[in-house]
């Protein structure tokens, strides 16, 4: 509530919610200009989100069945990134993982997907975050105005592989790494920690 005291000559005015109009009129405004996501955008993104997602992760288990751990390291660093680039075309999105311990320098965040992340991992602290969790907003970045979409990477079993703690990693398989990826942020990881998150961006009129 705002108080304002306005004094005119010997007689004293009390005015309360003076500016109740005009903040109305801001909320309405700021209301406005705050474009909504549809429900066929949303079941769009996390369509692609979930799709991504089990083609990594289809593709990750059969090389480790068919080539062992070293080759999964390799589907890492290479394939992933191959994938990512195709399905991104085929869908008409841009389309990455991110983390704030990232191992390849393309799957470091951006400013807007450091803040998102920042607010997974807190939900993650207060055992909030579950599959059902997500984050989407249409921002306006230069000249266009885009949906950007975000779903949490949960750490797996498999993943530990890779991204585990000192006992989880074969010694051969972190020397790849460590050639591989000398600024590696992505270790001493365990079951269930947030890993990073698919991030989706997409024009929109």
């Amino acid at each position: 509530m705002f108080k304002f005291v306005i004094k005119e000559g010997n007689i004293m005015k009390n005015y309360k919610l003076f500016l109740l109009p005009l903040l109305l009129i801001l909320l309405i405004s700021c209301k406005e200009s705050k474009r909504d996501v549809s429900d066929d955008q949303l079941i769009a993104m996390r369509v692609s989100a979930s799709d991504f997602m089990k083609d990594l992760k289809s593709i990750l288990i059969k090389q480790i069945q068919t080539g062992g751990i070293m080759q999964a390291v390799s589907v890492c660093s290479d394939t992933a990134q191959l994938l990512t680039n195709n399905f991104g075309v085929e869908r008409g999105i841009y389309i990455k993982r991110v983390s704030l311990k990232n191992r390849n320098a393309n799957n470091f965040p951006d400013d807007f997907e450091k803040r998102i992340l920042s607010q997974f991992e807190l939900l993650h602290q207060n055992n909030e975050l579950n599959s059902d969790s997500e984050f989407y907003e249409i921002v306006s970045e230069g000249d266009y105005n885009y949906l950007r979409y975000m779903k949490p990477i949960i750490v797996q079993a498999e993943c530990l592989n890779c991204h585990g703690g000192q006992t989880d990693i074969m010694p051969e398989v972190k020397e790849l790494i460590t050639q591989n990826y000398p600024q590696d942020k992505a270790i001493d990881y365990k079951i269930g920690n947030l890993r990073g998150a698919v991030s989706i961006k997409k024009v929109v009129e």
